[in-house]
């Protein structure tokens, strides 16, 4: 049994590893299975109609509506405003430019609950300014990836919402649940911006003409930063107001973002023309579409794992060894590091979660609690080298080695295993506030 199950995942790692793209990789392999076990014509009426069941979700339209809405935030300079904003208020102390980056990171995901557009919109603002200020480029990346991690903690995420739609759980539970584990991840991430500041002023500061004109900034004053920024600052209040308070649905929440970044961009910024609202609306279909294809695959692979019994087996080798609930929780938590060191994010979801959810249900664990374990390893994989996306998406932007990226990195990846530490012991900080939702 233990060899079938190392088996599959060999083979899934061989197919990712092998650059196809990973929806169509999850797809295939998942119907290569089903061959295996059914006949063909069967497994490709199996395979259409997971695929089509995955995608046929009220839960999952909040997916393509908040990349539309991220996109938006992205293009009306929200983004922009809200550095500004915090710079103005956190600049004046030797670190503040860094809190400001992780501070503002941490408000623009509770709009857009996407890392890599966290990272790579916060990375174009705050890059330029860090090396202005002499930041070297290791502690700006630690800034950066630091800031841009928390798309996937703090709510809406969507990967809460995938975790949500794949457990039958509650999205506003799972979102109330991300909240004080996401504040608690700005201020350390914040003191350890401070515990490093020794190094600032060591870095090579970037002459003004260095910066494009939609980077060129004047000081603002604290009354004028927080005017300008004040439309991106109540974004998240609507949105997570608004499901907290029972208004609408984490699906309605995101068709409310998408038409308040819209009259926001067209009316109140007038950075919006409908020539950009259409580059807009495409750019976020392909995301989407590469998304649905991921979802798709995934779902296909997911009852492919089912249909195995393999988290069956998975439950009897627990039962026969009689593990410890904490050492298994241990093995658990090493387990999700490992493959997300090696694993696409939404592959990791898809792959993980049909085989560890039925064993919280057999040990009792808390599911909200579980997914917010979940959530940190799923930072952790943002974060950790080979497969860290945003760790590429911030070499790129930045001009940064890869190595240096991977050096700055190392300041969140410790204060995220402090923090999983501290859900793992502490459990009322990821289900405390769920209990009033």
């Amino acid at each position: 049994m233990i060899l079938y199950i190392i088996g599959f995942i060999v083979v899934f790692l061989l197919v990712l590893a092998s650059g196809f793209p990973v929806g169509f990789g999850l797809g295939f392999l998942a119907m290569g299975i089903l061959t295996c076990y059914e006949n063909f014509d069967m497994a490709m009426v199996t395979g259409i109609q997971k695929a089509h069941t995955a995608l046929n979700s009220s839960v999952l339209v909040a997916v393509p509506l908040f990349i539309l809405a991220a996109q938006l935030i992205s293009e009306t300079g929200m983004g922009k405003r809200l550095f500004d904003a915090a710079k103005a208020f956190l600049g004046r102390f030797k670190a503040g430019l860094g809190i400001s980056t992780i501070v503002s990171s941490g408000i623009f995901s509770a709009m857009t609950g996407s890392s890599f557009v966290a990272a790579s919109t916060m990375g174009l603002i705050a890059i330029p300014e860090l090396r202005r200020a002499k930041y070297p480029d290791a502690l700006t990346s630690a800034a950066i990836t630091a800031g841009g991690s928390l798309g996937a903690v703090i709510p809406p995420s969507i990967i809460l919402i995938i975790y949500g739609y794949l457990t039958d759980e509650s999205i506003g539970k799972l979102f109330a649940a991300g909240m004080v584990p996401g504040i608690l991840l700005i201020v350390l991430y914040s003191v350890g911006m401070v515990l490093c500041s020794g190094s600032i002023g060591k870095g090579v500061a970037t002459p003004d003409t260095d910066v494009g004109p939609e980077m060129e900034t004047r000081e603002l004053t604290k009354w004028e930063a927080l005017k300008d920024g004040f439309w991106g600052l109540m974004a998240p209040v609507i949105i997570l107001g608004g499901i907290y308070l029972g208004i609408f649905t984490a699906s309605e929440a995101a068709g409310v973002a998408v038409i308040y970044c819209t009259l926001i961009g067209f009316f109140i910024y007038k950075s919006l023309t409908l020539k950009k609202f259409w580059g807009i609306l495409k750019s976020a279909a392909n995301v989407s579409a590469m998304v649905a294809v991921i979802v798709m695959g995934g779902a296909m692979l997911g009852y492919v794992i089912i249909f195995g019994r393999i988290p069956h087996q998975i439950l009897e080798i627990i039962i026969a060894r009689d593990l410890n609930p904490i050492l298994l929780l241990v093995i658990v938590n090493l387990v999700l590091f490992v493959m997300g060191m090696f694993l696409e994010v939404l592959a990791l979801v898809y792959l993980a979660i049909p085989l560890l959810y039925p064993v919280v249900l057999h040990m009792g664990w808390d599911n909200v609690w579980f997914a917010v374990i979940f959530l940190l390893n799923v930072n952790l994989a943002l974060i950790t080298p080979p497969m860290g996306g945003v760790l590429f998406v911030v070499s790129m932007i930045g001009g940064i080695p890869i190595n240096t990226v991977i050096k700055g990195a190392i300041l969140p990846i410790i204060i995220l295993i402090l923090v999983l530490i501290l859900v793992v012991v502490f459990p009322p900080l990821a289900t405390w506030l769920p209990g009033f939702v």
